[in-house]
């Protein structure tokens, strides 16, 4: 693997559609030294900060990577390509790369697009799909490879997304991207409730980031859900009493329904 690591360092990879995800992709391989990355995205003039497009903020931010709107060339130029697009115009790109892109790993992070879709445009391509999340650098990725991936493709992917990212059976890449969904939702009922408090908005900020860092150092030793719940719901307390009120009032269903809904749409 670390052989394997070193060997990747030297490729060239494309990120298409770099976009917020792109960007997070680009952001964590500059993280760790990487700088042959050509970034590609549909722009026009005045897409990004300060009037310029976001090609340009990303070259300027990420020295030493190359930007282009021209897919194909970014393809043909590339080791390894990295498919950051919205599912709904998978099948656009794909087929428009499909040519430059044989007998390259192609990864493609769309959710509810199959190996098999993939591979009606991407059939001479090694095809894998990853699911992460928007911080890339600091999330464990899900991925799932097609029959001709390589070990070497493998260890390319854990060189992207991480050396803790998991290789999984593909209809569990769905519950990879519940997690991923569920980030934005913990981060809007972070601003449903900090807006009700009296604290300072920036000091209730810190205090959640403290407690969510405790939850993800408990859970990473071991400790499961229902103790952490235990710790603070103890019987009689005011936190016990307000799980019976939102058990009562159906909000524990009404979550689960959203990761059956989650996991119906990306499994089909």
């Amino acid at each position: 693997m670390p052989m394997i690591a070193f060997l990747v360092r030297d490729k060239t990879i494309a990120i298409i559609g770099a976009g917020h995800l792109g960007t997070a992709v680009i952001q964590a391989l500059y993280g760790r030294g990487h700088t042959k990355i050509i970034a590609t995205r549909r722009e026009s003039s005045g897409s990004g900060l300060q009037g310029g497009t976001h090609l340009d903020y990303l070259i300027n931010t990420y020295q030493g990577i190359e930007s282009t709107t021209h897919n194909v060339n970014a393809v043909q130029r590339s080791d390894i390509v990295i498919l950051t697009v919205k599912p709904y115009v998978i099948e656009e790109v794909s087929t428009q790369i499909a040519q430059a892109a044989q007998e390259k790993l192609v990864v493609s992070l769309a959710a509810a697009r199959s190996l098999c879709y993939l591979k009606r445009y991407l059939d001479f391509s090694r095809v894998a799909r990853v699911m992460t999340g928007v911080f890339v650098g600091d999330e464990i990725a899900a991925y799932t490879c097609s029959e001709n991936n390589t070990q070497e493709d493998r260890a390319a992917i854990r060189y992207i997304f991480g050396s803790d990212a998991m290789e999984v059976p593909e209809e569990l890449l769905a519950d990879r991207t519940w997690i991923a969904c569920d980030t934005g939702l913990i981060a809007k009922s972070l601003e449903k409730k900090i807006s009700v408090l009296d604290l300072n908005p920036e000091q209730a900020r810190l205090c959640y980031a403290a407690t969510l860092e405790a939850i993800g150092k408990a859970l990473r030793c071991g400790m499961y859900e229902p103790e952490i719940f235990s710790e603070v719901a103890g019987k009689g307390s005011f936190t016990a009493k307000l799980h019976e009120k939102m058990e009562a009032e159906g909000m524990y269903t009404l979550l689960e329904d959203c990761v059956r809904m989650t996991l119906n749409v990306c499994r089909k």
